[in-house]
This record gives C-alpha cells, sequence and structure tokens, in this order.
C-alpha cells in the first residue's frame, strides 16, 4: 500500500489542466451568450425606437432620418446592461465616430428588397452599426417611411480571454485574432 500513496496526486495534477481549460471553456462561452442576448435585446429597443418616431414637419426628410437613427442609436447603447458601448459621439472600443452619413445603397446587407437609403456609425472601414431603409411592394418612397422597411445591424467586439481558444472562433476584422465580432440584426417596419 505505501507504492501507491502519491498516484492520486500525481493524477489530479495530470488531470488539473484539462479540467480547468474545460472550465474556462464554459465561462467564455456564458460570456459570449450573454453578450449575445444583451446585444439583440438592445438592437430590438433601438429598432422600436426608431419605427415609432414622430416626424416632425418642420424638418426635411434627411434632418427627419438622422434625428431618426440617432436615436436610435442613443436607445441602443441606453439598452446594452453591463457591455463597454460608449455613447454616441465618444472615441471607445466600439463606437468610434458618429454621424448621419450617407452610404450608397450597396453598403447595405443584402437584402430583399433591395435597400434605397443607408447610414453608419463607427469608423469608415468597419462600421459598428447599420441602418437601411428600402421599400416593400406596394409602397411608394415618402417623407416619413410609413410602411418601409427598417434594417439595424450592430456589431460588438467581445476579447477572448481563453488562450487556444480563439482558434476556433471567427476573427473580429477590426481587431487581433483575440477578439471576436458578435452580430445582431432586426429589420422592422416603420409605422
Amino acid at each position: 500500500m505505501t507504492d501507491d500513496q502519491g498516484q492520486n496526486i500525481v493524477e489530479f495534477a495530470l488531470l488539473l489542466p484539462v479540467l480547468l481549460y474545460i472550465l474556462m471553456g464554459i465561462i467564455q462561452f456564458g460570456f459570449i451568450f450573454a453578450a449575445y442576448i444583451t446585444l439583440n435585446n438592445a438592437v430590438r429597443e433601438g429598432a422600436r425606437w426608431g419605427s415609432i418616431y414622430i416626424y416632425d414637419g418642420a424638418r426635411t426628410k434627411t434632418q427627419n432620418d438622422v434625428a431618426r437613427n440617432d436615436g436610435l442609436v442613443d436607445r441602443m447603447i441606453q439598452s446594452r446592461g453591463v457591455l463597454n458601448m460608449p455613447a454616441r459621439g465618444t472615441n471607445g472600443t466600439n463606437f468610434n465616430t458618429s454621424g448621419g452619413n450617407t452610404l450608397a445603397a450597396a453598403s447595405c446587407p443584402a437584402q430583399d428588397p433591395a435597400p434605397i437609403a443607408g447610414w453608419y456609425y463607427g469608423s469608415n472601414g468597419n462600421p459598428d452599426v447599420t441602418i437601411c431603409y428600402s421599400l416593400p411592394s406596394g409602397v411608394s418612397d415618402n417623407d416619413p417611411r410609413r410602411g418601409e422597411y427598417l434594417d439595424v445591424q450592430t456589431w460588438y467586439h467581445l476579447q477572448v480571454f481563453i488562450p487556444l481558444l480563439d482558434q476556433f472562433l471567427p476573427d473580429d476584422p477590426a481587431k487581433t485574432s483575440q477578439w471576436i465580432r458578435i452580430p445582431a440584426r432586426i429589420t422592422v417596419v416603420v409605422n
């Protein structure tokens, strides 16, 4: 019996790194899932606000679009929960710059019907929020955009803290390979 006294400690020492790695992987995927759920709730809240925006007749269509989009992004940031998303107009990890920059319809995500207008928030090469408007069949373009589809797509940048796990996850094109970009997208009808 004296020969077997250290066997349990050796087996435990060999298995402990594997067990800790599995536990840390579970925690990392918990963070990814929590960020995904929070981001989807935030984009839903922002799109809901954008769909019920009250058109101001004293402003032009473009001014109303910019006001709707700014309010949508602000509402989305307010609904972020524990995610680190700085307010619009500040430099930070997720929302680098802000503005109502008009994009070509081709810059919007591929959708049917094709987008007629689009805006983005974030750096020019890699926006963090894309807002697009498109016309469904039977609806004509109008100033308040009633009946048009409002498509909101956003991304959150999350750092992977587990070594070797980042090899199995998609890389964030805006950051290094130890980051992943979590997407959220919703399409609503403007009321």
